[in-house]
């Protein structure tokens, strides 16, 4: 069974970014609807637009995500591209993309096993 994620350790990764929590029910949302989904390429497309666009943390959002995403594939035995996905993830963000199918496609893209 994967590992869920944690928001405590969410909070503790976000920390060495220098952010902090701003919006904590954003935050719970992401990580509820991230643990809920079963396909592990949706929730991290369901956690990378939630975190990147509903920005629960001061600072760091993306580098959060990056590195929560990153984690998540490599248990999972999934190697990325961690360069085009740093591309790919501040691309979403300046676009506001929010189209789940679209990040997903992203993400298989960047990351496969």
């Amino acid at each position: 069974m994967r590992k869920k994620i944690s928001k405590k350790g969410l909070i503790d990764l976000n920390k060495k970014f220098g952010g902090s929590v701003i919006n904590e029910s954003n935050l719970d949302f992401a990580v509820d609807s991230a643990n809920m989904e079963k396909n592990i390429y949706k929730s991290n497309a369901k956690f990378l637009r939630d975190v990147v666009g509903g920005h629960p943390f001061l600072d760091g959002n993306k580098r959060t995500t990056i590195e929560t995403i990153s984690r998540r594939f490599s248990e999972e035995q999934i190697k990325c591209d961690k360069k085009k996905m740093t591309r790919g993830i501040v691309n979403i963000a300046k676009k506001g993309t929010i189209d789940l199918n679209k990040i997903e496609k992203r993400l298989r893209k960047w990351c496969s096993k």
